[in-house]
């Protein structure tokens, strides 16, 4: 069939570069316009127990779940200063006016709200708004705020989102602006000539570009995450370069020797092009398995990966193949490099000495890969929080203040719903509910990890059911400010309040745990509804880990079917799957050293996180799969096919290492500077992503394919190749093109 696709690409090469133009011109536009329909977050899903415990909250407790945070200072004047209280009074006056907003809570209401440290307070609106909905919402507030004498900062769950999207999209520009000419800097130390190292930066950005139309398109039906543009650009420049690299490399070995131009063509694509669409057919097993997940953000990028990774083999088989049709011997003009076809390879005596010497390569590889995975071992999974953003960001500069004047995000408050009344008594200050509330208050208490709770039946801890239903008798008595608040705001008729508060932070592991024993408390008549920051990262981390190692045994199982189909080999595909594992477990202990520990936060210029965001193993695991599996597939094609023709297994590794190490170095060179473009960005999640791609990518081809793939090829000899008769017979033949 590749041969057949070949041929009539070479008969009608003009029509099928005329339709790539049209193509690419008529993309061009929606390339640019990409994250118009993009959402923010999109780590959360509606049937989380949490998501369901916000809409009870909403409605049966009246309580708002999305804010707007203002924070007000003065360098001279205190908070309860009346000059500082009637600006801040003067601000927020209009805002109450909008049915978007439910409430507006300043220091005059709850002193609380008065910093003790400096001259600053913080003002709470909430919000009747979904977060998409909110940031329009946002820029009206924000011009109706007026501080005047006072310095205001805008943070909450609108400012930050809106600051995360637009962080993305300055960090997925600069990404493309320094890897697309470094890129081609590699390209031109590989090739040697100006027009074959520009020709794959081309066709790859050519099918990267048409791909990501295709997201803009599929954005405006289907809902995706704003951080899947950054993943899913980072992946197609990678992919489409490395793609268009191979084939124009293959073309020249074969203009080398001595084929014409369409001879060479059709040799490129049968045999260059057979490993590219295989190389792709596991990168879109990977990257697929992110459609499985209840998240849009995952699940958005498996959608955008797929359309920018189909865009890039269609380039790559079609559009390259014409270009050097027409292009023929002139490929290699314009010469300012060194020509490597006629200097003797690195490649060549490494390739000896690895075969000489297997054992000797293989066990130090072996090990200082699995101490590389090591730190994997004391991975925490969590989510993260402001600190992803830049603290040149006003919304992270606010948030920075609520979490040093105030105690944000770094003591947890878990608010508990008691939802009660079905048999129609649902007054909560009757003497049975007072009971059963009492019975839930110290229960909660009970708890590990809470520190303190708060509601009407925990405000004296001498107090019993009997007391708290004397004092209910007469609220008027209730002469503490914030007693008397918590019985106006946190009780309602067939609804009552916890405030679960902690001294963990909210997305630590023994939160998540501290949730799940709040979700286990069974009470005789009604139900508890647990939201909050911590019981949706006990969601998000549920629904991605009770799914993902049946993921994983999916993805290797079809990997190694199909490169069984491929190679004709039962132990090939079994070391290419466990030395991608290998991989990726790398990868994974570098994030933990990295962004977990705090290793190098300096030099990289990021908070350390103390976790590792949730999605990331995840994602690399997707991406890493499939890119790992690229370089496996062009080794492996290249043994494969010098077995073929002499086989000499031993001869055979080293001729494969030979003829691909350059290329397999040049394309993961490309690679690792695209994915290390992205340690740039000032989005923690988007420079985690890049360096962990950038280390696995570096690790699987100095370590990997360099040294311990030939060196177990050459210690398993014949075994490479071994397959039994019956299953030999009933796999379906993929022909191989001499």
């Amino acid at each position: 069939m590749l041969t057949a696709i070949g041929a009539y690409v070479i008969r009608r090469k003009y029509l099928v570069l005329g339709i790539w133009v049209v193509v690419i011109l008529a993309a061009l536009p929606f390339f640019t316009r990409a994250d118009e329909f993009l959402k923010p977050g999109g780590f959360s899903n509606e049937s989380f127990p949490s998501v369901k415990a916000r809409k009870v909250l909403q409605e049966r407790l009246e309580l708002t779940t999305l804010t707007v945070d203002f924070v007000f200072s003065h360098p001279e004047w205190s908070p309860f200063d009346p000059r500082f209280s009637s600006a801040v009074e003067t601000a927020v006056e209009g805002l109450t006016d909008y049915d978007e907003i439910s409430s507006v809570v300043t220091h005059l209401d709850d002193p609380t709200r008065a910093s003790v440290f400096s001259n600053t307070v913080h003002v709470t609106a909430g919000l009747t708004l979904e977060l998409d909905e909110s940031l329009d919402f946002l820029e009206t507030i924000t011009e109706q705020v007026d501080p005047g004498p006072l310095d205001l900062l805008v943070t909450g769950g609108p400012a930050l989102y809106r600051d995360i999207s637009l962080a993305s999209e300055r960090d997925l520009r600069r990404g493309e602006t320094v890897a697309f000419p470094i890129a081609t800097l590699v390209l031109l130390l590989v090739f040697g000539t100006l027009v074959a190292a520009i020709l794959p930066a081309a066709v790859g950005g050519g099918g990267v570009l048409v791909g990501v139309a295709v997201v803009f398109f599929m954005s405006q039906g289907i809902d995706m995450s704003v951080f899947a543009l950054n993943i899913v650009s980072l992946l197609g420049i990678g992919i489409g370069i490395d793609y268009s690299l191979f084939y124009t490399s293959r073309f020249q070995e074969e203009l080398r020797n001595g084929k014409s131009v369409d001879d060479a063509v059709l040799a490129a694509h049968s045999r260059a092009g057979q490993a590219i669409l295989f190389s792709a057919v596991t990168s879109l097993i990977g990257l697929l398995s992110l459609v499985a997940f209840d998240v849009m953000m995952l699940r958005s990028v498996g959608i955008g990966a797929v359309a920018v990774i189909f865009a890039a083999l269609l380039a790559a088989l079609t559009l390259m193949p014409a270009i050097l049709a027409i292009l023929g011997e002139r490929v290699n003009r314009f010469r300012i490099g060194p020509d490597w076809s006629r200097r003797k390879s690195f490649w060549v005596p490494l390739s000896g000495w690895v075969m000489k010497r297997p054992w000797l390569v293989l066990i130090p590889t072996s090990t200082v890969l699995i101490l590389l995975a090591v730190p994997a071992l004391s991975m925490r999974l969590g989510t993260v929080d402001a600190t992803i953003l830049p603290d040149s960001l006003e919304s992270r500069q606010g948030f920075d203040v609520l979490r040093e004047e105030f105690g944000f995000a770094i003591r947890t408050v878990i608010p508990v719903a008691y939802i009660f009344g079905e048999n129609g008594d649902d007054d909560p200050f009757s003497r049975g509910n007072l009971d059963r509330a009492f019975d839930i208050g110290r229960e909660l208490e009970r708890l590990d990890g809470v520190t303190k709770v708060t509601s009407i039946v925990n405000l004296e801890p001498s107090f019993g059911p009997e007391q708290y239903e004397l004092l209910y008798q007469n609220p008027e008595s209730i002469t503490d400010v914030a007693a008397a608040r918590i019985v106006n705001e946190a009780v309602r008729n067939g609804a009552i309040l916890f405030l679960v508060q902690s001294d963990l932070h909210p997305f630590w592991p023994e939160t998540r745990q501290l949730v799940t024993d709040m979700r286990a408390l069974r009470v005789p008549e009604g139900e508890l509804y647990v939201n909050g920051g911590a019981s949706e990262i006990t969601d998000i981390v549920n629904a991605l880990y009770g799914k993902f190692p049946y993921i994983v045994a999916v993805v290797l199982g079809v990997t190694y079917l199909s490169l069984m189909l491929l190679f004709r080999s039962v132990i090939l595909p079994l070391k290419a799957v466990l030395l991608n594992v290998l991989s990726i477990l790398a990868s994974y202990g570098a994030l933990v050293f990295v962004f977990q520990e705090g290793n190098f936060s300096g030099v990289l210029n990021f908070e350390a996180m103390g976790v590792i965001e949730a999605t990331l193993p995840i994602l690399l695991f997707a991406i890493i799969f499939g890119l790992s599996m690229d370089y496996e597939i062009f080794l492996l094609s290249r043994v494969a096919e010098a077995y073929e023709r002499t086989g000499d297994n031993t001869a055979s590794v080293a001729e494969g290492l030979q003829r691909s190490g350059l290329i397999i170095t040049g394309a993961a060179s490309i690679l690792i500077v695209v994915a290390a473009s992205f340690v740039l960005a000032d989005v923690v999640v988007v420079k985690a992503i890049g360096l962990g791609l950038a280390i696995a990518v570096f690790v699987d081809v100095t370590l990997v394919r360099a040294l311990v793939a030939p060196a177990i090829m050459r210690i398993a000899g014949p075994w490479n190749w071994w397959l039994p008769e019956w299953l030999d017979r009933i796999l379906p033949q993929v022909k191989r093109v001499e």
